[in-house]
Order: C-alpha cells, then sequence, then structure tokens
C-alpha cells in the first residue's frame, strides 16, 4: 500500500516517462515540478518504490522507469482521479466513433460488436408436407423461415390457435420476455411443440452479426520503437484476428478495462488493450485503443469521459 506522498511521485514518474520516454531522476523531478519535498526525501522514495516493484532501473541511465506493476497502480489511480473507470459510451455511427477515437488519441482503435435483428411483426405457421412451416417476418420487411419436424399432424385449428396465440405475443417475443418465462399455454398442442417454435424464433432474433471497424492503423508504426518489426507485426497481427474480438467479448461488464502485455496475449509484452462498452439501440459493444504499454492513459480516459 503506497502512501499519498509515494502515489503521487508515482504518478509524476509514469507521465514524464510516457511524456519524454527517458528515465526519470530525481533531479529531473525537481527541475520539471513544483514539489513540496527535498531531493534527498525524493530520492528514498524512488528506493521504495523500487523496492515495492513500481520502478525500475534501465542499463542505459541512473534514472527510473515505471515496471508493469507501476503502471497498473498508476491506471487505478488516474481512474479514481478522473472518475472514468465505468464509462458507458452511446454511439450509433460507430464507424466514425472509431476514427474520432483513433484521431484524437493517436492509437490504433477498434470497435466490435453485435446487432441484434430486427423486431417481429407477423409469425405464421403451417402446414407443409408432412411437415411444420414457420414463417416469421421482421419489422425491417425482411422474412425467415424455417422447417419445423413434428411427427404428429396438427388440424387446422389447432394450427389457427398456435398461430393466434403466437401474434398475441408479439410485444414479448420483440422484449425477449417470452422463452424464460414460459409457462402451458391453453393451446391444444403438446406444449413442446409451442416452446420448440418461441425458442427457434427467439434464438433467430437473437443471431448476432458482428461488427469490427479498425481506424488508426498508422498509429501503430509511431507508438512502437521502429526497430521492434516483432512487436509491430504482432500487434497488426492481434488487430485483425479473431482472437481479438473473443478478448473484446470476454469483457462483458460496464467498467472501462485495462490490460497490459501478456494479459492480452504473450505475443504482444510491449502493448496496452484500454476497452471500454459501447450502446445503442439495438447494438452492444466495446471500443478498444491499442497503444504501447508507455501510452498516454490521461489522453486517452479524458477522450472517453468527453465521448
Amino acid at each position: 500500500m503506497l502512501t499519498n506522498r509515494q502515489q503521487s511521485l508515482l504518478n509524476t514518474i509514469v507521465e514524464d516517462f510516457v511524456e519524454s520516454g527517458m528515465p526519470v531522476g530525481s533531479k529531473a523531478l525537481m527541475a520539471n515540478h513544483q514539489l513540496t519535498i527535498s531531493p534527498a526525501t525524493i530520492r528514498a522514495e524512488m528506493k521504495r518504490l523500487e523496492a515495492q516493484g513500481f520502478i525500475e532501473k534501465t542499463h542505459t541511465s541512473s534514472g527510473r522507469r515505471p515496471s508493469v506493476e507501476g503502471y497498473k497502480h498508476y491506471i487505478r489511480s488516474l481512474q479514481q482521479e478522473l472518475h472514468s473507470d465505468a464509462v458507458i459510451i452511446h454511439a450509433n455511427n460507430h464507424r466514425q466513433l472509431a476514427e474520432h477515437m483513433a484521431e484524437e488519441t493517436q492509437y490504433v482503435s477498434v470497435l466490435t460488436g453485435y446487432h441484434r435483428n430486427a423486431g417481429l411483426s407477423d409469425i405464421h405457421l403451417t402446414a407443409f408436407h408432412n411437415h411444420l412451416l414457420l414463417i416469421v417476418v421482421y419489422q425491417n420487411g425482411d422474412i425467415d423461415h424455417q422447417q419445423i419436424i413434428w411427427q404428429k399432424q396438427l388440424t387446422q385449428e389447432q394450427l389457427t390457435l398456435l398461430n393466434r396465440y403466437l401474434y398475441e405475443r408479439l410485444d414479448e417475443l420483440n422484449n425477449l420476455q417470452l422463452e424464460d418465462d414460459f409457462q402451458p399455454v391453453d393451446v391444444p398442442v403438446e406444449q413442446q411443440l409451442l416452446k420448440t417454435i418461441i425458442s427457434w424464433i427467439i434464438r433467430r432474433m437473437t443471431t448476432r452479426d458482428p461488427v469490427k471497424y479498425i481506424a488508426g492503423r498508422k498509429f501503430i508504426f509511431d507508438s512502437l520503437p521502429s526497430n521492434d518489426i516483432d512487436a509491430i507485426k504482432h500487434t497488426l497481427t492481434f488487430i485483425d484476428s479473431s482472437a481479438l474480438i473473443k478478448k473484446l467479448n470476454s469483457m462483458n461488464d460496464n467498467l472501462v478495462n485495462v490490460k497490459i502485455g501478456q494479459e492480452i496475449d504473450d505475443t504482444l509484452q510491449n502493448v496496452s488493450l484500454i476497452t471500454a462498452p459501447v450502446v445503442s439501440e439495438g447494438f452492444l459493444g466495446r471500443l478498444a485503443v491499442i497503444g504501447p504499454v508507455q501510452m498516454s492513459y490521461r489522453r486517452v480516459f479524458e477522450e472517453l469521459k468527453a465521448l
């Protein structure tokens, strides 16, 4: 557990390192910031931060840089400061959102998610040869159909009652309320048939077509070291792969998430991933910002809050 002074010093070290890319020493901290503590106290606190694993030495400088644990601790502190841990983005133009985020942060931005199919406007069940044919009409004019194998032949009266029952429950089906609360009904057919029909309709309504918009690929070459070809290659491969969608889908809460290095993928040691939920009518997804571990988390969080 860090003291307030240690946390403040760690935050300053991280932000200086992010800004300059250079290891941070006590002299630079004194010169660049109006600190109310002495150089000796700064050095002592930096030793404590290093002993706890929040900052580390480099081979080329006497200064210190943040460790992965240091970044994580800084990120938690920053989210509390900016109240940015529970951002939910409401947006309808998803491609534009990804492009805007990439331009404002200067990092790669990816938006993924799923559209729920349009609501129902009509349902009709009819006999078709020795089976049943279910026809579903959506509010956007699309038509869907499914052949249902049922061994017992239904009378015309049973079909009429079934169609009436389904039509009267269009609102419940559109709100996805019927399947979870299905109760036996007074329709003279086997309840399993009715449940099969309702389950199929709801599955079709919630069949999700994935959406994926990528913006700002060019920023990878600016944000990652130009001589680290493997890091650039692995990052580009990850962005285009299904692994990214799986990673984002696994973050199913309404919080801003930050993953660093191996938390994302074993090949992405020097990469950070920041995600936030995106919602709009009939759509649920996540916006991801992908950049180096040494990214400007403050800039990204502030931009997420401003959306």
